[in-house]
């Protein structure tokens, strides 16, 4: 169809005459961003050189895990995999943690970051940082 109409004001501005109306396209309606799903993985992201992991950080990834079925893990801020580079699974959480300032809770729906907990320190934290 936009062939056709491309012909049409060719053949028009061509002739010189003016029609009294053209067809118009519908016009496009704006598309607003998806909303993020539900949490599908939580990940504590801290230093070890800097601070232990709280005791109560622990108990609420193993509470999200076993409650929710959320894929709650610890990362330690240097991990790498074989190749030198941060593995796939933590890259998006790794680098929100290190916008917040370590250590740093983050919720994610696939790779979107939903929430982030900055220095959690008790299992309620935990769980009141996952939406």
């Amino acid at each position: 169809m936009k062939p056709y109409l491309l012909l049409i004001a060719g053949i028009v501005l061509l002739s010189g005459v003016v029609p009294l109306s053209l067809p118009s396209w519908p016009e496009a309606k704006p598309v607003a961003p998806a909303a993020p799903g539900p949490a599908s993985a939580a990940v504590y992201v801290y230093e070890k050189d800097s601070s232990a992991v709280p005791v109560g950080v622990t108990a609420g990834l193993n509470r999200l895990n076993r409650e929710r079925q959320i894929v709650a893990t610890l990362l330690e801020d240097d991990t790498t995999d074989g190749t030198g580079d941060v593995p796939e699974q933590y890259r998006t959480a790794l680098q929100a943690a290190r916008t917040a300032g370590l250590p740093a809770f983050v919720v994610l729906s696939g790779t979107t970051v939903i929430a982030v907990k900055k220095h959690p320190e008790t299992d309620d934290d935990i769980w009141r940082s996952v939406p």
